[in-house]
């Protein structure tokens, strides 16, 4: 019986002996437990820390890209443009057709249509003194009343009329008794004029980077091979809509350049406008 006694006190003690082990090993991985706890919570701060520091960086740069873009312009398409005073040029579909007008020697009827694809002006407009700097301008023909500038396409169709000229006064030449020295006098002293138009109209096409999709027009047997371009439609700017931009800031030589000059509606609008409605009826 003391035997078992004995046993039994064995086996108590050793009970209590594994549960002291227990308490202590459950303590142990309580404190390691903390000390994870506690370093994830200040790796945690730290990683809330940068979170926001990167947040307010963000927010400064999309400030500052919002100001960037609010000195500039864009187009309708979403293309970026430069800053001008010129205002966005609504969007038009129009589809390109021959027209005999254009598209014939030089007479008189095709000259003075020609002639009057500008506006009033010409296309120079003026900028009123000390207001270029707003728009980044380098300084333009000075006067009086303000600085002359020029209007891109209305320099682009001076020269396209230049060339015209040039053209047509070369084939007036053939048959004449001495074309060269007529060919000396008119024509030679402008030809560097003409090398220049080339090449600006060149780069102007090149900008606009027109890509509307053509498709070869249908011969008579019905074939398709040749490309006119007649019977696309194309997205342009309202070309009226540039005549009567550039004609309220036009230069008048004749008159106080500040004062608005009455929109003169061009012919060549308003057989455009008389075109389309008739396309529409």
């Amino acid at each position: 019986m003391e035997h078992l006694r004995f046993l039994n006190w064995n086996s108590s003690r050793r009970s209590k002996d594994n549960a002291v082990e227990d308490e202590q090993l459950m303590s142990k991985e309580s404190g390691e437990l903390e000390t994870q706890l506690r370093i994830l919570y200040e790796r945690q701060g730290k990683l809330r820390r940068w979170i926001i520091g990167l947040s307010i960086l963000v927010g400064i740069l999309a400030l500052a890209l919002l100001g960037a873009v609010g000195h500039s312009t864009r187009s309708p398409g979403g293309e970026q443009t430069v800053l001008s005073p010129v205002p966005r040029m609504p969007r038009t579909k129009v589809t390109f057709e021959e027209d005999k007008l254009f598209a014939n020697g030089s007479n008189p009827k095709s000259d003075e249509a020609w002639a009057t694809l500008t506006p009033q002006g010409d296309g120079f407009i003026l900028i009123p003194n000390n207001t270029r700097q707003q728009w980044e301008l380098e300084p333009g023909k000075p006067t009086k009343a303000g600085e002359v500038y020029d209007i891109s396409v209305f320099h682009e169709l001076h020269c396209l009329r230049h060339i015209r000229t040039h053209t047509f006064t070369l084939q007036a030449l053939i048959g004449e008794d001495d074309p060269q020295k007529i060919y000396d006098l008119l024509l030679k002293p402008t030809e560097d004029h003409v090398f220049h138009c080339f090449d600006y109209i060149r780069q102007a096409l090149m900008c606009a980077g027109d890509m509307t999709i053509e498709w070869p027009r249908v011969e008579a047997d019905g074939s398709r091979f040749a490309v006119d371009g007649w019977g696309i439609t194309h997205e342009c700017k309202s070309w009226c809509t540039c005549a009567y931009t550039s004609a309220a800031k036009c230069v008048q030589p004749d008159s106080d350049p500040l004062k608005i000059p009455t929109l003169t509606i061009t012919p060549y609008c308003l057989l455009r406008q008389a075109s389309d409605a008739k396309r529409q009826e």
